[in-house]
């Protein structure tokens, strides 16, 4: 699509719809807005990359704003839509004079770019091959010496579940409480019920995992956490865990002077809200162990009780 779009005038400017747009429209997010730039900026036939301004939750999903502002000639579309009664920016088209040009690039549908542009990294950048039986075999030797006394087997085959997950896919974020119980659910908050899937299929990762249509997979970018009481019932996913107070838990865990809580926390490199609220969330929820895989590194965490007691970078 974008060659055929280039010929249609001198500069080619491409519209990058953000995360928050992503996130209503797709409810994931495949790729990261930034890497999906970066991507589109190296592309030859790319003069300029515009990233949409959507804020949160967006009523206005159309690129009207930015095709105002850039004020183009064209208005390259390459969906199935036929006539302008489909195109929510046709009004702003209209009134800078804008033409709309259909069918643009080859069977004139360009529908999912996140997942052209996913193929695309994934050519370029394989998803990792990790060791998963070594790695197993020194996480049981970690979650030997733990002091929670919990499940040896839901810990471990939790973690063979994320480290499989991590040699098939990239680009993905988890975050997984072990050993959930009911008294906690004031921390609980849902931001989307559509996310709650296990609300009605009910899954154990012990019992019936393997194979199973709602598995963990099937959550991988939702937001908030997935819920799993000590007999491995996953109980919810896309769960909003709030009130942790991270930088309260950071001081009573490792108190001094820091540039960031990432450092106060003990990461070795910077990390963002999902990570702090995860290895909080050991901290306050006693005798749980917590499971993050971070969308931008692809990196894994396991706490306990407010520390990193695995990882890999």
């Amino acid at each position: 699509m974008l060659r055929e779009a280039k010929k249609l005038g001198d500069e080619l400017v491409v519209i990058l719809n953000n995360d928050h747009w992503l996130k209503k429209k797709k409810t994931h997010i495949l790729m990261p807005q930034k890497e999906r730039e970066e991507i589109l900026r190296s592309i030859k036939w790319v003069d300029k990359v515009v990233v949409t301004s959507h804020p949160k939750n967006p009523k206005d999903v159309s690129v009207s704003k930015e095709i105002l502002r850039i004020k183009p000639d064209i208005f390259a579309k390459g969906g199935n839509r036929k006539g302008e009664k489909n195109v929510p920016e046709a009004e702003a088209c209209k009134k800078i004079g804008c033409k709309i040009v259909f069918n643009v690039g080859p069977g004139g549908n360009f529908r999912y770019s996140s997942l052209l542009l996913a193929k695309y990294v994934n050519k370029v950048k394989p998803a990792r091959k990790l060791n998963i039986q070594k790695i197993l075999d020194e996480l049981k030797i970690k979650f030997e010496k733990s002091r929670i006394k919990f499940p040896e087997e839901l810990r471990i085959k939790t973690a063979e579940i994320i480290l499989r997950l991590m040699n098939r896919k990239k680009n993905f974020g988890l975050f997984i409480i072990l050993g959930w119980q009911s008294r906690w659910n004031e921390y609980t908050d849902m931001p989307d019920a559509k996310q709650d899937i296990y609300k009605k299929h009910h899954q154990n990762l012990l019992k019936h995992y393997h194979g199973h249509k709602h598995d963990i997979e099937t959550t991988i970018n939702f937001d908030g956490a997935i819920l799993v009481d000590r007999g491995g019932d996953i109980i919810h996913s896309g769960i909003m865990i709030e009130g942790l107070r991270p930088k309260e838990v950071a001081n009573k865990i490792n108190p001094g002077k820091f540039n960031d809580l990432s450092e106060q926390f003990g990461f070795k490199a910077k990390v963002h809200l999902r990570h702090l609220s995860a290895i909080s969330a050991s901290y306050i929820f006693k005798n749980t162990t917590v499971f993050t895989v971070s969308e931008e590194s692809d990196s894994l965490h396991i706490f306990e009780g407010g520390k990193i007691v695995y990882s890999i970078i």
